[in-house]
């Protein structure tokens, strides 16, 4: 007797549902994106008990005759790819054909469609049996309704969560899908609740108030690209960030979608930004060719792959950097900063200082207030501080609209480490602890990072044979031209080696053989070397290790000049490395902790 058989149609239908439905909200998002590829205008979500006893959703597309419903139950029967070609450029969301017959094995499934008004048909099906299919009168598209999920399945209904868990799925489900599809009219009708009506838009940034809270309401639009290719959408500015990333939401050719390579493009982006453990939100749309990304990847098509990963993450993240830099007042690329040493920047005697070069903070006085901060010691230069700088404020951007409507009372110091000042501003005054070590390292790397002129390269004497080993070798040497292109000039050295001739000035104290393993590393993701990450993590660096540090009591009149110029920097609220500078508390806030009526 044979040990191979073929499983009934039942069970082969229930295993895929182990794949295509996962929970009450992966059912929502197939049936919604069949509505979609139907070309719906109105579609209507209805659910109870977290989709676990009833969820349906009607449509007013392109709806099916009384053949089709039986054929819609069938697996791999679709009506969206004829050929194998038509794999390689999908333009619908659903195409495998698993979805309605894996949905109607697991529950009891009723299926209402008519391509013309009045005359519809409607198919019942209960566990993957059909019972009957009538004739019945309905506008043209398409109800589907699913009862008693996995109510013949009991260990699939145990994994299920609560309803309260299952009923925040199925609206982070609607806010995706209603995102992507901004020129839909939208009725949803949970089972607590209002519903909630979203008549059709232009622009997806109108939904997201309503979709996603009145915070995420604020986030700003950017556009980078044209199209076919373009990276549009929008993020938080820097002073609204969260503790997870569960805002951020990614579309690709209007497809919610889970990607790594994404999410890793947009954490560089806002790298320096947020805090440390502080997560912007953002809503990204990617518009590309369909035969430029692979959703035939995953069974419920939440994940893709892209043809030219390195192209996408670097295309993502720079489009992604922009919008942030705007928000933020914009710095200079390192591309354009000196290759003189940078050390300079950093003499603690102001007499030796060079002249300040920053546009926005300093004018020319002895050395500017920083060169007054003694780190090393206890002493402290204590001249009026009219005859250490003069502030300038900024003749544009967010810096000089805080400077202007602020003013600054300062308090003194706690432990000698956080500034403590009262800040009055238009909309009232507020109490501020400032870390004056990373407020201190945040304005040295401003004075960095603005400086504007190109690296230069600086011969290796000797040059330096960096032994990588075949395997390491086997991947770095496709890259070797890019590596040139950017001022690391390597060659070949053997099957396993390379000589390394020269390096742009800024690395050329840095050791080459970690120097060409994190190159590697950037290039294998990337497919390309950014010398502004380079540059920015050096600058950062140096200014981490010559600000002052805590415990370094400064007078008042230091500590008062330290506030004004971190007030003046582009991003004051955070450190290079994303540590928080600044805590405040409103009026109100203390009102409130006191137990004053506010």
């Amino acid at each position: 007797m044979s040990r191979i058989r073929i499983l009934p149609d039942q069970v082969a239908n229930q295993i895929a549902a182990g794949e295509v439905v996962e929970r009450p909200s992966s059912v929502l998002k197939e049936l919604v994106e069949n509505a979609l590829d139907a070309g719906a205008r109105h579609i209507e979500v209805a659910w109870e008990e977290g989709g676990k006893r009833l969820l349906e959703v009607a449509d007013d597309g392109s709806g099916m005759a009384r053949d089709d419903l039986y054929l819609a139950l069938e697996r791999h029967a679709t009506s969206k790819v004829r050929t194998a070609e038509d794999l390689g450029h999908l333009g619908t969301f659903g195409f495998r054909g698993e979805a309605l017959p894996s949905i109607a094995s697991v529950s009891r499934f009723d299926l209402t469609s008519a391509e013309a008004e009045g005359a519809g048909h409607r198919l019942r099906c209960e566990f993957g049996v059909i019972k009957e299919v009538a004739p019945v009168s309905r506008s043209r598209g398409t109800t589907v309704t699913v009862r008693d999920l996995f109510a013949q399945l009991p260990a699939r209904r145990r994994f299920l969560k609560s309803t309260d868990t299952e009923h925040a799925q199925l609206w982070g489900a609607v806010a995706r899908l209603a995102l992507s599809a901004p020129g839909v009219h939208w009725v949803i009708r949970p089972d607590r609740g209002a519903p909630l009506v979203l008549p059709p838009v232009e622009d997806a940034g109108l939904r997201l108030a309503p979709l996603l809270g009145d915070k995420l309401g604020r986030l700003v639009p950017f556009v980078n690209g044209e199209r076919p290719w373009q990276v549009r959408g929008f993020v938080s500015p820097p002073d609204l960030s969260f503790r997870d990333r569960n805002h951020l939401y990614l579309f690709v050719n209007g497809r919610a979608v889970r990607d790594r390579l994404l999410l890793a493009a947009l954490s560089e982006a806002w790298s320096g930004t947020f805090a440390k453990g502080s997560y912007p939100a953002a809503v990204l749309f990617l518009e590309m060719p369909p035969e430029a990304v692979d959703v035939n990847v995953h069974p419920t098509k939440a994940e893709v792959r892209f043809r030219e990963p390195q192209r996408i993450f670097a295309w993502v993240r720079s489009g992604a950097e922009e919008a942030w830099a705007k928000l933020r007042g914009g710095l200079a690329s390192v591309l354009e900063l000196p290759p003189k040493p940078l050390e300079a920047e950093f003499e603690l005697d102001p007499s030796r200082r060079a002249a300040p070069q920053h546009p926005r903070l300093w004018s020319d006085h002895s050395g500017g207030a920083l060169g007054a901060y003694q780190t090393q010691t206890e002493t402290f230069d204590t001249r009026p501080l009219d005859t250490i700088y003069a502030y300038e404020p900024t003749p544009t951007g967010v810096s000089e609209n805080l400077e202007e409507r602020s003013e600054i009372r300062y308090l003194g110091a706690f432990q000698r480490t956080y500034l403590v000042a009262e800040i009055t501003t238009s909309a009232g005054p507020e109490l501020w602890l400032v870390d004056q070590h990373v407020a201190h390292e945040r304005i040295l790397f401003e004075r960095l990072f603005l400086r504007r002129h190109a690296p230069a390269i600086q011969p290796l004497m000797p040059p330096q044979v960096v032994q990588l080993g075949p395997e390491a070798m086997a991947r770095l040497s496709p890259f070797l031209g890019e590596l040139g292109a950017v001022g690391v000039e390597a060659e070949a050295f053997g099957a396993d080696a390379l000589v390394v001739r020269g390096l742009p000035d800024f690395l050329a104290d840095r050791d080459p053989q970690a120097l060409l393993e994190d190159l590697l590393a950037r290039l294998e993701r990337e497919g390309r070397v950014d010398l502004d990450v380079f540059r920015r993590d050096l600058n950062a660096e140096l200014a981490c290790r010559a600000a002052i540090k805590k415990h370094h009591a400064l007078p008042s009149d230091l500590a008062l000049g330290l506030i004004r110029d971190l007030l003046a920097c582009e991003v004051p609220n955070t450190c290079p490395h994303g540590r928080p500078i600044i805590k405040k508390l409103t009026l109100d806030d203390l009102d409130r902790s006191f137990g004053r009526r506010v």
